[in-house]
């Protein structure tokens, strides 16, 4: 019986000795052009994923969702999302005689009994009791809690993979030589 000891993977082996030879300071700034690179693509994804999944305006997401980019002495980017819960008037929300209609969630969603209140910008509102008050103003989706589901969240979780071939290639490229520019690209 013959038994064979081989490292799972030398993909990681290769690349921690050509870091080695680059020598820390210049490995550090190579993964984090990468991490910067691959997470600003990810951040893109990420964008397009929710506004596609919850029908919240573009505008919105792109005001509520920043991006922290890596740096030398910190290898880490940050995606974050703030904001509540935004108001059926972001999604068009349109008075009919059943109650009222509005595309959330990437369908029309129809919410009956609700009336909208032009004195109040527009907002949805519907009777909390038989009696004329009090009303209370419906939501729809807020956008750090989108974030974590479905489509938004894998096209974000698919970032690592990645990340290391960047990491590998801009490697590749300052071991042979080639002057690597603000971008990442030779």
């Amino acid at each position: 019986m013959r038994v064979v000891v081989a490292e799972a993977d030398m993909v990681r082996s290769r690349f921690e000795a050509a870091c080695r030879r680059l020598g820390d300071g210049e490995a550090r700034r190579a993964f984090t052009m990468a991490l910067n690179k691959e997470g600003r693509k990810a951040l893109t994804a990420h964008r397009r994923a929710l506004v596609k999944q919850s029908s919240i305006p573009r505008s919105d997401v792109h005001a509520a969702v920043r991006f922290t980019q890596a740096k030398r002495s910190s290898l880490e980017t940050r995606t974050t999302g703030s904001g509540r819960h935004l108001p059926l008037s972001r999604f068009g929300a349109k008075q009919f005689s059943y109650g009222v209609r509005a595309k959330v969630w990437g369908k029309a969603q129809t919410y009956p009994s609700a009336f909208v209140v032009r004195r109040y910008g527009n907002n949805v509102y519907k009777r909390t009791s038989a009696k004329r008050l009090p009303i209370e103003q419906l939501w729809g989706p807020a956008i750090p809690v989108e974030m974590l589901r479905d489509d938004a969240f894998e096209a974000w979780s698919a970032q690592p993979p990645k990340i290391a071939q960047e990491a590998q290639r801009l490697v590749a490229l300052m071991l042979s030589g080639v002057a690597i520019g603000r971008q990442g690209t030779p």
